[in-house]
């Protein structure tokens, strides 16, 4: 029995860093995903669905700027980190590079968004909420997540975001009372990202010591290179995923929005211990190429997101009713069928970020995600004169592009022989 019990103790040492990071991460992912379902109730009821499905338009739109001034750098930049994490001078070539190539994507993204709401119907008279929902991609830019993930210290992320939220959600209590009130949505949100932003770049620069350096041309031109396959791949699932509430909010109503909204929101919301796994996970199997070490966390994840997803099934209406009231009925058939995806995306990410990217099949990854736009626009083309477009023919295309891209990149884990 002594013996046994040591044994267990020194592999939580030998795994003590990636139990800390998932700690970390688990606390910052679920209390990201629980806030908006805290704060959901009230808002619905407050704003009621037509603003609020407003709000979420604009989130919508800007989540495909949000792409371009992300541009892969995600994994990218967490990848190029944890091979460097010893070296102070490549740290810093590294932290400049990103930072530098995200501020004019930032830029660029304002100026496109300047132009796009002349030809966004819906936007007309609410041109303010656009541009306050920039905030978004203000904090991408900020909050360098890559730099604590690719050294594995999340407890800076942690404690910076909680504290941020805690303040939005306080805020959200005082200042929104009525329809009118919808601004102080991301005027809130925007406080309390850049302050975590600004916060963590403060520790980067000041506390880590990591020096923002002008780079040459041919080093941007590097990182940003490196970049592309997954930026590529990040504007394909964003074809179904921002797309979808683009489209309902264009040809259905902001109230269909606000439905599909709450479906997606709780599937996200199912969706984060993978996110945990799969963030916790990368920087170790990208160093190690551990292909045994994968499978069994493929093995935890399959068994968890089934888990998830029966349990969710079962008990739909209740949560869906919890959350909006009766007036949000129509989101249950949205989150049965959505939740379909929960653990056929859990085996696509172990699949495709866990073992195609770390060991070098970066471009395949990013092929398969494109295929996956253009299966999805294939279906929708399809499935408009036949069907209709509906929150419910919207929500089957995008669980069964998922479909496709799990089957696609299982394959090619077993061509490689990854599997």
């Amino acid at each position: 029995m002594k013996k046994h019990i040591n044994n267990i103790k020194d592999k939580l040492s030998v795994h003590k860093t990636l139990i800390q990071n998932f700690s970390y991460l688990s606390a910052l992912q679920v209390f990201n995903m629980l806030l908006p379902l805290i704060t959901y109730p009230y808002l619905i009821r407050v704003l009621g669905k037509e603003t609020y499905g407003l709000v979420v338009f604009a989130q919508a739109i800007v989540g495909y700027l949000l792409i371009l001034v992300g541009f892969g750098f995600n994994i990218s930049a967490t990848k190029e980190v944890s091979i460097h994490r010893d070296n102070k001078e490549k740290l810093s070539e590294i932290v400049s590079s990103v930072l530098i190539i995200k501020s004019i994507f930032l830029i660029l993204s304002f100026l496109i968004l300047v132009v796009l709401l002349w030809f966004v119907p819906q936007a007309k008279g609410y041109e303010a909420l656009f541009y306050l929902s920039m905030w978004m991609c203000l904090y991408d830019v900020l909050f360098p997540q890559w730099y604590f993930q690719g050294i594995e210290r999340m407890k800076y992320i942690t404690y910076i975001t909680l504290v941020s939220r805690l303040i939005f959600l306080g805020l959200i209590f005082v200042f929104i009372h009525s329809p009118e009130d919808y601004l102080f949505m991301p005027i809130i949100s925007g406080i309390g990202a850049v302050t975590a932003g600004l916060v963590s770049l403060y520790i980067v620069l000041a506390v880590h010591k990591i020096k923002l350096i002008r780079q040459p041309v041919s080093v941007l031109k590097y990182y940003l290179l490196d970049s592309v396959p997954i930026f590529v791949s990040n504007v394909s699932i964003k074809i179904y995923v921002s797309t979808n509430k683009v489209i309902i909010g264009a040809f259905l109503g902001m109230a269909e929005v606000a439905y599909y909204d709450l479906g997606e929101k709780i599937t996200s919301l199912l969706k984060v211990p993978q996110a945990l796994l799969s963030q916790t996970l990368f920087p170790k199997i990208n160093k190690d190429k551990n292909i045994q070490f994968v499978k069994k966390a493929f093995k935890i994840s399959v068994i968890l997101n089934v888990i998830l997803f029966a349990g969710t099934v079962l008990f739909s209406k209740i949560i869906v009713t919890l959350l909006g009231g009766e007036q949000m009925i129509p989101a249950i058939w949205v989150l049965n069928i959505l939740v379909l995806s929960v653990p056929v995306i859990a085996m696509s990410n172990i699949f495709g970020i866990q073992l195609l990217i770390p060991f070098g099949y970066s471009k395949k990854f990013s092929q398969i995600i494109i295929t996956s736009g253009l299966i999805y626009l294939l279906q929708l083309f399809i499935v408009w004169p036949i069907w209709g477009i509906n929150i419910y023919s919207i929500s089957v295309i995008t669980v069964t592009t998922e479909f496709f891209v799990t089957g696609t990149m299982f394959f090619f884990c077993k061509k490689y022989k990854l599997w």
